[in-house]
């Protein structure tokens, strides 16, 4: 009879599925929503003659995020993963630290308490890998970017563990048990560490030598008997098997034999998965929907706008461009599997009602069926922003990725280091005081009430100004450290020189731009414990900070947008010098480049990201359009300071200026930017 239950299940979740992503499919609709329509059709909360087995679904489902982990750690390594870099890191932190603390106001707006609050700030924080994965297999982006945005969800998942591990402890107890969640930490990291320590010295030889037998059938059990061997070491320490499977992939990826294991893989990833969202789509309850119709549609909100601009702000931050920026935001905007496990931990404590379960799910469906269209959009949604940002805070745009480009070109100074640990330090003592204060303030206010015959009001008004007290001088130090840093980095980035300094400006505005973002990513951990606790509070200290740094990004551009003009005028003395002033015969060939005098140029007036000289091909596409209709900036990053042609000039070209064939066009950007504008510019 079980055997009968399994292949009823299958038979009845697979046909379904298969039914209705024929139709999606022929009606131009998103797949994954085909899968979601197929679960609420087989599952218990609307089919009337036929419901599939959930617990049968559930476990195939779980085999699919299985395999789909062990896939993505296949295009990963281990080697890949730890060389993510720094980037990533810090992206992640600023992006789950704005959704957390989101989160956490949108959950005390709602009336939840602070701990219920804090799981509903997990539920949004999260994206989904699988949904991820599933939507870029469908709309594949360049290689590069993928590697990146899987870069981001390894190290979101990895947060997410962290972000699970302290949601446990709150639900096992009345709060937070600091000493379990640091053993608990130190497990991880142990586990982490024994496991690619071990699984290095193993696993690529052993599929190496699987491989060398050249049978398919061989190297499918091989490489499958792994994931689900990892996955199980995985479960007995007490983690996600999705973390086995993904260390798998990663290990089997560094044998460097992926091209004969990943095409045996993929079909059976694909059925798994597919299942994995029609478990998803059995889970949607319309009654409870119905019910909860308010916080579904705040939180799907929340999720896709606040995950577009945290993750675009992030990565953007990081030294990607606002194209990179704004298609990695669209990707990720949306919630999965890891949100259900939050989701249940606190319903299951009983601190989040019974309802939250729903009401992620939903979400979860809604932004899952608006990925793939958010997807595609992406490249177009990049265009369309970019050509609309004003040319002060474009130009800032296209030079930041080259300052961080040549601030990380030099090695890191000994002051530096020492004032990220002050305000590493100076962001735990706020944190402590904030926790303090949440711990000990009834009883604070209680001992204020007996020995002092104070009321009420008195006492809390008392416990506040003296939390305020306390935080005070640690917000003044983490302001001030936060303000040398990012002097500190500046001149790493654009060195002052001695007498008359033209680098002033650059370096004001790249102060200016990273200070905000220092002080945030030190002080998220302290935001989200205000945030549970006061989350008016929070959003007023985050507005507060984000309309002082637009203002000052703004007067600050307006500087840089004067040495860029400034800049430009000298380029195209540099391009007419270096111009013949007679007509170029057809047969003769184009004269070099000046590349010589203007990096002699940017050593005299620094900030324009050494300015490169590319000559327009005649075989280009863009010969004939406008600026504005090339669209330059927006597909590659680089801005276009100054055009020569022949013995015309013409510095900070306007929109509507015409590139045409042998035009010499000095470009300014990060060295990828560059690149992707010459292969438009001079195709070869």
């Amino acid at each position: 009879m079980v055997s009968h239950a399994l292949i009823q299940t299958l038979a009845l979740v697979i046909g379904t599925a298969a039914i209705v992503t024929v139709v999606f499919q022929r009606l131009r609709l998103p797949v994954v929503l085909g899968y979601l329509v197929a679960g609420l059709l087989v599952g218990p909360h609307t089919s009337v003659w036929f419901v599939a087995d959930a617990g049968v679904v559930a476990t195939l489902a779980e085999l699919g995020v299985i395999l789909l982990m062990f896939t993505i750690g296949l295009e990963l390594s281990v080697r890949g993963v730890i060389g993510v870099g720094v980037a990533p890191v810090v992206a992640t932190v600023i992006e789950v630290g704005l959704m957390l603390a989101l989160g956490i106001s949108i959950g005390r707006a709602f009336g939840l308490p602070g701990r219920a609050a804090l799981f509903v700030g997990v539920i949004v924080a999260i994206s989904s890998t699988t949904i991820i994965s599933r939507a870029l297999d469908d709309h594949p982006p360049p290689a590069a970017q993928r590697r990146r945005l899987f870069g981001l969800l390894v190290i979101e998942d990895l947060l997410a563990i962290l972000l699970l591990t302290v949601l446990t402890a709150f639900g096992r107890g009345a709060g937070l048990a600091w000493d379990e969640l640091a053993e608990t930490l130190g497990k991880l990291f142990g586990f982490l560490l024994a496991t690619v320590a071990g699984g290095l010295l193993i696993v690529p030889r052993l599929v190496r030598a699987t491989v060398r037998l050249g049978r398919r059938e061989t190297t499918l059990v091989a490489a499958i008997g792994l994931c689900f061997a990892l996955a199980i070491l995985a479960d007995a320490a007490g983690y996600s098997v999705a973390l086995g499977a993904f260390l798998a992939g990663a290990l089997v990826a560094e044998a460097g034999e992926n091209a004969a294991i990943e095409p045996l893989v993929e079909p059976i990833r694909d059925l798994f998965t597919a299942i994995f969202f029609v478990s998803v789509g059995m889970l949607i309850d319309p009654e409870a929907i119905v019910g909860a119709w308010l916080e579904i549609v705040v939180l799907c909100a929340v999720v896709v706008i606040g995950k577009i601009v945290a993750v675009s702000i992030g990565v953007f931050l990081t030294g990607r461009g606002v194209p990179a920026a704004v298609m990695t935001g669209l990707t990720m905007a949306q919630i999965g599997e890891l949100s259900f496990v939050a989701a249940g931990i606190g319903v299951g404590a009983g601190i989040l009602s019974s309802e939250w379960s729903a009401i992620a799910v939903a979400v979860s469906a809604v932004t899952s069926a608006l990925t793939p269209a958010l997807v595609r959009a992406g490249p177009r949604a990049a265009t369309w922003l970019e050509a609309r940002l004003p040319r002060r805070l474009a130009t800032f745009a296209a030079l930041y990725g080259a300052w961080l480009e040549s601030m990380g070109a030099r090695p890191s100074a000994g002051p530096i280091r020492r004032r990220v640990t002050l305000l590493v330090l100076d962001g735990a003592a706020l944190l402590g005081v904030v926790l303090g204060f949440a711990l000990t303030r009834r009883a604070a206010e209680a001992a204020l009430i007996d020995r002092f015959a104070l009321g009420a009001g008195w006492a809390k008004l008392a416990v506040v100004v003296a939390a305020i007290a306390a935080a005070t001088p640690l917000l003044l130090g983490m302001a001030r450290l936060s303000r040398a840093l990012a002097a500190a980095l500046a001149e790493r980035a654009l060195p002052s020189r001695a007498g008359l300094d033209l680098g002033a400006a650059p370096r004001r505005m790249l102060t200016v731009a990273i200070q905000v973002p220092i002080l945030l990513v030190a002080a998220v951990p302290a935001l989200a414990a205000i945030g549970a606790i006061a989350p008016s509070l929070t959003a007023a200290v985050v507005v507060a900070l984000v309309a002082l740094e637009s203002v000052r990004v703004w007067r600050s551009a307006g500087d840089l947008d004067a040495h860029v003009r400034a800049g430009a005028e000298a380029i195209v003395e540099v391009l007419a010098a270096a111009t013949p002033r007679r007509p170029r015969a057809a047969t003769e060939p184009p004269p070099p480049m000046p590349t010589d005098a203007l990096a002699e140029l940017d050593q005299v007036l620094p900030g324009l990201g050494t300015p490169t000289a590319v000559r327009v091909s005649p075989a280009s596409a863009l010969c004939g359009q406008t600026l504005a209709a090339t669209n330059l900036r927006g597909s590659t990053g680089a801005t276009v300071l100054a055009i020569q042609r022949g013995a015309q000039s013409i510095p900070v070209p306007s929109p509507t200026d015409v590139i045409r064939a042998d035009d010499v066009l000095a470009l300014a950007g990060a060295t990828d930017a560059i690149a992707a504008a010459r292969r438009l510019l001079a195709p070869e």
